[in-house]
C-alpha cells in the first residue's frame, strides 16, 4: 500500500500539480486532522474535481475493485463510524488480523493513509472503487445510522460553547460519546491493557467491547476527558472524579467521569446521564403495582423505600416519583450523592464530605425548611435512619433507596441497623424492590416451543402457559444481541396492618413475606413470568435476572 501511496504522491509533485513544500503541508495539516484531504488541497490552490481525479487514475494505470466482493461484517463496518465514513469518503472492506482493507473513491485520500492508520490503529490496505458505489455501500451500510455528530460543552455559567478542536483525538472522543449514546449505552469504560487500549460499552446492563483506537492514543484521549471534566490532568497516581455537561445529537446529557489508576495507565469511567427522566408508564409496573404504588407516594406521611442492587433503576424509578408528586402545593427537597438528575421546582442538595456536608447533617437542616417530601439519596447509616424516622413522625414523607434483594428483607435491614422494631413498624408505608430486565429485540425475536424444563419453572406463577414462547435471535437492530432495552420487574411491599405486627415483632424475613404474598404481593420472579409470558423477555432472561431471588 506504501507503495501505490507513494506513486501517487510522486505524480503530484512530478507533474506540477502541488510543490513539495505545499504538499509537505498538507501531510502535517491532515495529521493535525483539521479537514478532508480535498479540502486541505483545495485550500492550498489544488483544483481537486473529478476530471483531475479521472486523469490521474489514467495515467497511473489505477483499477478499481468492486466492494460487493468483500463481506462487510458488522465488526468490520463499525470500525469507521458513520459520520466519518460520509465526511472522509472511505468504506471498511475486510480486517484480517492488523491490516484494514478499506475503498476510496478519490485518489486524494490515498496522500491521507498515515492519517487513517493513525485513528484507526491498524495498518491500511487501501482500494479504488466508482464513485457512484461509494455512495450506494455508504447508504447500504450506514444509513439507519446517519446523523450529524454536534457535541457542545455546557460551562459552569450555562453558557453553550461548540467544541471547535478538529484534532484526531477530540474527534475521536466525539465519536466514541456519540456512538455510545446512540447505542443506548450507561456507561463508556476505557482501559488501559498491555498491548491495547480496551473501550467498552454497557449496554441494557451488560459489557460490550466496541472497535479500540491505537494504543498509542491512549495517553493523549485520557488526558482530553480529564480536561474536559476539570480534573488535574497531571495527577495519575490517585483516583479523581468529575463531571462533563454535553449536548450530543441535540440531547443535553451529563457525563460523570472517575479516573483509577491502574497498571497500565488510568482506567477511566464515564456514566452517561440522560437529562430526560421517566414517567410511571414507561418503567414497567403492572397496573395492579402502579395503582398501589401511587397511593402510596400521595401519602402526606412515613417512610417509602426503593431495594435493589447497584444497577437496578433505583434512582430513576425515584426520579419518577419526584416528578410526579412535584407540585405547586407541596415543598420537596433531596439529599443525593452525587445529584443525577436536575428536577425543576424541586431544591436539591448534594452531599459533600471532604467538608462535612453529610446526608445527615443536611438532614437536620432540611427539617427547618419546613418541607412536605424528602427525598435521602441513599440510608447509608443508623444516624441517617434514626433522622429519617424522626422526620416521618413528624410530618413528613421520606423517599429513599436501600441496598437488599427483596422488599421484605428492607424491614429485618432497618432493624438490624439499629431501629427499634417498633419505630420501623409505625413509619414504613411501603418498599418496593426492583430490578431491570433486558426487552426481547421486537424486529428479530423469535418463537419456538418451550421445552418441559422451563414449563415447571413458570408454572409456579401460572396455570395457562402458552404454547409459544419467544427468545433472542439477533439483528442489525440490537447489534446482533437479540435484546434492545430493558424494562423493569417490580415487588411492591405495602406495610399492611398484619405486616406491622410482624414487624414490631421483628419477625423473621420469611414470616413477613408469607404474610405480604397472602395478601396479594407479586414477587420479583412472579413478575419477570409475566414477562416472559407477553413475549416481551425470554426465558433465559428471567432466569438471569433472579437467579438468586426467592419465589
Amino acid at each position: 500500500m506504501l507503495n501505490k501511496q507513494k506513486v501517487i504522491t510522486e505524480f503530484f509533485v512530478s507533474k506540477g500539480i502541488i510543490t513539495g513544500n505545499n504538499l509537505q503541508r498538507a501531510l502535517q495539516m491532515q495529521l493535525a486532522g483539521k479537514e478532508t484531504m480535498v479540502n486541505i488541497l483545495s485550500s492550498l490552490g489544488v483544483n481537486c474535481d473529478e476530471n483531475l481525479n479521472s486523469l490521474i487514475i489514467e495515467d497511473l494505470g489505477l483499477s478499481f475493485v468492486d466492494p460487493s466482493a468483500f463481506n462487510i461484517t458488522p465488526q468490520v463496518r463499525d470500525i469507521v463510524a458513520s459520520e466519518f465514513a460520509y465526511r472522509f469518503r472511505i468504506l471498511p472492506l475486510h480486517l484480517a488480523d492488523d491490516l484494514l482493507t478499506v475503498a476510496f473513491d478519490t485518489v486524494f485520500n490515498f496522500l491521507a493513509i498515515d492519517y487513517f492508520i493513525e485513528v484507526f490503529g491498524y495498518k491500511i490496505k487501501a482500494e479504488l472503487i466508482q464513485k457512484q458505489q461509494m455512495d450506494d455501500f455508504l447508504r447500504r451500510n450506514y444509513d439507519e445510522d446517519k446523523e450529524t455528530i454536534t457535541i457542545q460543552q455546557i460551562q459552569d455559567d450555562d453558557a453553550y460553547s461548540v467544541i471547535k478542536d478538529d484534532a484526531p483525538v477530540v474527534q475521536l472522543l466525539n465519536m466514541l460519546i456519540s456512538d455510545a449514546h446512540k447505542r443506548r449505552a450507561s456507561d463508556i469504560h476505557i482501559e488501559p491493557m498491555a498491548d491495547k487500549l480496551r473501550i467498552r460499552y454497557r449496554i441494557d446492563g451488560l459489557l460490550q467491547e466496541v472497535q479500540p483506537p491505537a494504543k498509542k492514543l491512549q495517553a493523549s484521549i485520557i488526558s482530553r476527558v480529564k480536561l474536559l471534566a476539570k480534573m488535574n490532568i497531571a495527577e495519575k497516581r490517585l483516583p479523581q472524579d468529575g463531571r462533563i455537561r454535553m449536548i450530543v445529537n441535540n440531547c443535553e446529557l451529563d457525563l460523570r467521569i472517575s479516573a483509577l489508576p491502574a497498571h497500565h495507565g488510568e482506567s477511566v469511567v464515564l456514566r452517561i446521564l440522560d437529562k430526560k427522566v421517566m414517567g410511571f408508564d414507561d418503567l414497567g409496573f403492572s397496573d395492579a403495582q402502579l395503582e398501589n404504588f401511587k397511593n402510596m407516594i400521595n401519602l402526606p406521611n412515613g417512610i417509602i423505600l426503593v431495594t435493589g442492587p447497584t444497577g437496578s433503576g433505583k434512582s430513576t424509578t425515584l426520579y419518577a416519583v419526584l416528578n410526579s408528586i412535584n407540585k405547586t402545593r407541596k415543598k420537596i427537597l433531596t439529599v443525593e450523592d452525587p445529584v443525577e438528575y436536575q428536577v425543576y421546582g424541586v431544591n436539591q442538595v448534594q452531599v459533600k464530605p471532604k467538608i462535612g456536608l453529610s446526608f445527615s447533617k443536611v438532614l437536620r437542616s432540611m427539617l427547618r425548611q419546613a418541607p412536605d417530601v424528602i427525598m435521602v439519596g441513599e440510608i447509608r447509616d443508623i444516624e441517617t435512619a434514626a433522622i429519617s424516622i424522626q422526620s416521618a413522625l413528624t410530618g413528613h414523607l421520606i423517599l429513599s433507596t436501600l441496598h437488599t434483594n427483596d422488599a421484605c428483607s428492607a424491614v429485618t435491614r432497618l432493624i438490624n441497623m439499629g431501629v427499634k422494631p417498633y419505630l420501623a413498624a409505625a413509619t414504613l408505608r411501603a418498599v418496593l424492590a426492583q430490578r431491570l430486565i433486558r426487552l426481547l429485540c421486537p424486529d428479530c425475536k423469535e418463537p419456538y416451543t418451550p421445552p418441559k424444563s422451563e414449563l415447571r419453572i413458570l408454572e409456579f406463577s401460572s396455570s395457562k402457559l402458552p404454547e409459544v414462547l419467544f427468545r433472542a435471535k439477533g439483528c442489525k437492530k440490537c447489534s446482533y444481541t437479540g435484546y434492545l432495552g430493558r424494562v423493569g420487574i417490580f415487588e411492591l411491599l405495602v406495610i399492611s396492618e398484619k405486616v406491622r405486627l410482624l414487624a414490631n415483632k421483628n419477625a423473621l424475613n420469611f414470616e413477613i413475606r408469607e404474610q405480604a404474598k397472602s395478601e396479594g404481593m407479586m414477587t420479583l420472579k412472579e413478575h419477570a413470568v409475566q414477562k416472559v409470558l407477553s413475549g416481551l423477555t425470554s426465558f433465559h432472561e428471567l432466569v438471569r435476572s433472579t437467579q438468586n431471588d426467592v419465589d
